[in-house]
């Protein structure tokens, strides 16, 4: 058994553990349904030893390509592998997801890890600030990419939303880490 669940790991529980908490019962067509079946397989992943990681993370695959639109399912796929430390598998998982689902926490993942893995990818922070701003969302997503491409607007902004009662200064205390010590606390 593992002693560590890893931080997408506990995300993927707590997916799991709110979607089964509703009061109403699920049809039974969404509970024999494809995304349910990769959602019992992260659950299992979740305590798995490294060699049914790897028989659970083939059997979710499966069902990926069985299943290519389902977003869903390949949200569960990236995070499964990210939770591996498969990072480069799930950088490539993100890019798919990405191009079906434009979400910023896609791509902002997807440039975490790559400098993770020692790239720098400002490019990509800049993507992230640019669409951003664009449609003035001032967010983690937001800040984080700040933090990883200016630092002296980070701090502006970081001043600013304090000063407006936005955030807390509490929240930016994972910022004190820096930016390897945060990348290998997000991504061990």
């Amino acid at each position: 058994m593992k002693i560590i669940l890893y931080p997408f790991r506990v995300m993927a529980l707590f997916f799991l553990l709110c979607s089964d908490t509703n009061s109403y019962p699920q049809p039974l067509s969404i509970k024999n349904s494809p995304t349910s079946e990769v959602a019992d397989l992260v659950e299992k992943l979740v305590m798995a030893d490294s060699k049914q990681s790897t028989e659970i993370l083939t059997k979710i695959n499966t069902i990926r390509n069985k299943h290519p639109e389902n977003t869903d399912i390949l949200l569960m796929y990236a995070h499964s592998l990210i939770g591996e430390k498969r990072y480069r598998e799930g950088i490539d998982t993100l890019k798919i997801l990405y191009e079906k689902k434009p979400m910023r926490t896609y791509l902002l993942t997807q440039c975490l890890l790559k400098e993770r893995l020692g790239g720098k990818e400002r490019s990509c922070y800049d993507d992230i600030v640019q669409l951003s701003e664009k449609k003035n969302l001032i967010d983690s997503d937001y800040i984080t990419a700040l933090f990883f491409t200016d630092m002296e607007k980070f701090k502006t902004v970081k001043q600013q939303l304090i000063k407006e009662h936005r955030f807390k200064e509490s929240d930016f205390f994972v910022f004190t880490l820096g930016k390897e010590k945060m990348l290998h606390e997000f991504f061990p």
